[in-house]
């Protein structure tokens, strides 16, 4: 009983030595993700919150760049000397500047009011017809930069706005101004934008000036923002790209931004526990999981030690005696006990093994076809591009029938050579994908001449589709485009050993450096800078025929290569025809 107790004691604490370092391995890495997960939410507010304020006081700097041009603009100086115009040339230079206020209205997403006063003529003019000039309100309103205010005219109701002032001569007083433009747009349109920005987070920003009057979303916590705004200083905070607080008990991220156009500090504030939330969440359950793999694990071991270490001490006893050749002892192993379990495991192995050969077999024949799908995807017309091109010059030049053959064998061409359902082809569908690239070649290059010679018995052999393109391809690019003229002819023939199709071309032959360079191309698998149509016709050519089928390139004495694709001539040649 005593060494039971013992054995159990050391498996209890081996738990626990496996479980102590994953605690503290945990607890570690929780901790840092929470540091890392807290500072990138500090930085992503921060950097959205600056973008949000730079893209609002762009959109006043405009509003303002946008004044200062009317006050420059000629039809607007015109107000200084209109009392000398006639009535029809007033109307005519209002109409003029009315239109000009609308079209800086226009370029603005804010509800904009624009004003021009002329104090010499006493004319105003307002992009809002029910506005009018109050000398007075225009005197306490002054200011030369964005400021908020309430004294707006009555049809306004009272709302806030933000008011600037342009004079010409620029910064003179309103004593000496000649022109006074007055730019205006309401509080809500800020009001809106929050609402906006804060749709896309947890925070709740808000502008506030240096006097601390606050623009606020529409459902802004204000009492939240009432306690932030007396624990912080503008002018520091808008120095750090963020701070940390802890307001009502909770710890919040806070940033500001200050706008210099409008004059205002945009803040935001972000709880830190609603953004970590998912991953405490997730350390409470790993605790949680931890305590019960514990109180599990006692209870595992227990189960264990009492079915499967008892067995197996017995087990042991049984093999020794075994070995001494005592094999009367082997009556007492019972056939449900553990050998029984172990062997009827090592039939089931076996049984598994055997599976895992036949899959092993049948993935070699998958493969084998998934890599003759992967080398006929290679298979990719070179031509498109110079196709448009020849259409597009062909059509300038008012041949109408020529571009119709040409699209309609390169219709067929692209027909053929997208259709992926069927891996092999009858030589007869070959021969008339080729005889369409002929076609179009023929009229790209208009000495080129061909001839293609297959014997009716080889109509319908069964070939890798795609396999005869590349060669007559190659024949035409590198035999007859460097010359200009050319033929090709296409053949077929059977000999004792083999079935060839040859491609013939009296173009501007091979050196022997080439030859053997091509000869490496179609041995070798192709490199990022050599290309792999030869390489991989001979490939998809063995991977339908064997080892013995392939790919060779002649020098023609007559001037010119042969390129000749052979496999050998089966006996079924006949039925396969």
């Amino acid at each position: 009983m005593n060494t039971r107790f013992n054995t159990f004691t050391k498996i209890i604490s081996l738990v626990l030595i496996l479980l102590i370092p994953l605690v503290g391995l945990y607890w570690f890495s929780n901790q840092t993700s929470l540091r890392v997960v807290s500072d990138e939410i500090e930085k992503s507010m921060y950097k959205d919150l600056t973008y949000f304020a730079v893209q609002t006081d762009n959109v006043a700097g405009q509003l303002s760049k946008g004044g200062l041009i009317l006050s420059e603009d000629i039809n607007v100086r015109a107000l200084e000397f209109i009392e000398i115009m006639t009535l029809y040339e007033q109307t005519n230079e209002k109409l003029k500047i009315d239109d000009k206020l609308k079209l800086v209205i226009a370029s603005s997403t804010w509800d904009t009011t624009l004003s021009i006063y002329a104090p010499d003529t006493r004319t105003f003019v307002s992009s809002n017809v029910s506005n009018v000039f109050d000398n007075n309100q225009l005197r306490r309103n002054f200011s030369r930069t964005w400021k908020v205010t309430t004294d707006v005219p009555s049809f306004y109701r009272g709302q806030q706005r933000f008011v600037r002032h342009i004079t010409e001569p620029f910064n003179s007083s309103l004593e000496q101004a000649k022109l006074i433009v007055e730019m205006s747009f309401p509080a809500t349109d800020l009001i809106k934008a929050l609402d906006r920005f804060k749709k896309g987070g947890k925070g709740d920003p808000f502008f506030i000036s240096s006097d601390h009057s606050v623009i606020q979303a529409i459902d802004a916590d204000e009492k939240l923002q009432k306690e932030l705004i007396e624990k912080i200083d503008l002018k520091v905070l808008a120095k750090h790209p963020f701070t940390r607080l802890t307001l009502s008990g909770s710890e919040y991220a806070v940033s500001c931004v200050w706008m210099p156009e409008l004059r205002q500090y945009l803040v935001d504030y972000l709880p830190i526990q609603d953004v970590v939330r998912p991953i405490t969440t997730n350390s409470y359950l790993f605790y949680g999981s931890i305590f019960f793999l514990l109180v599990g694990s006692t209870i595992a071991a227990y189960f264990l030690y009492n079915t499967v270490q008892v067995p197996i001490r017995e087990l042991i006893r049984g093999v020794r005696r075994v070995k001494r050749g005592d094999y009367t002892t082997i009556n007492v192993l019972h056939p449900n006990n553990e050998f029984h379990f172990l062997l009827v495991s090592f039939n089931d192995m076996a049984t598994q093994i055997e599976q895992l050969i036949q899959n092993v077999y049948l993935e070699q024949i998958a493969s084998r076809d998934a890599n003759l799908k992967q080398l006929q995807s290679q298979i990719n017309p070179h031509f498109l591009y110079n196709c448009f091109t020849l259409i597009r010059s062909l059509t300038r030049l008012g041949e109408k029938e020529t571009v119709m053959q040409l699209t309609m064998h390169l219709s067929k061409y692209y027909r053929y050579t997208t259709y992926s359902e069927r891996q092999t082809a009858e030589l007869k569908e070959e021969i008339d994908l080729v005889q369409s690239y002929l076609a179009i070649q023929a009229i790209k290059v208009q000495d080129l001449k061909y001839k293609i010679d297959i014997p009716s018995d080889f109509a319908g052999l069964k070939l890798p589709r795609l396999i005869l393109q590349p060669l007559v391809e190659n024949a035409v690019l590198h035999g007859i485009e460097p010359v200009g003229c050319g033929s090709i002819h296409i053949s077929a023939y059977v000999n004792e050993e083999y079935n060839i199709i040859a491609v013939q071309d009296d173009g501007i032959g091979l050196t022997e450096e080439k030859l053997i360079s091509l000869q490496r191309q179609i041995a070798f698998p192709p490199v990022e800078d050599k290309g792999c149509a030869l390489w991989n016709t001979r490939q998809r050519i063995q991977l339908q025929f064997g080892k013995e089928a392939g790919l060779r390139i002649i020098r023609r004495e007559e001037g010119g290569v042969e390129t000749q694709l052979y496999w050998p001539n089966q006996s079924d040649y006949d039925s396969a025809s």
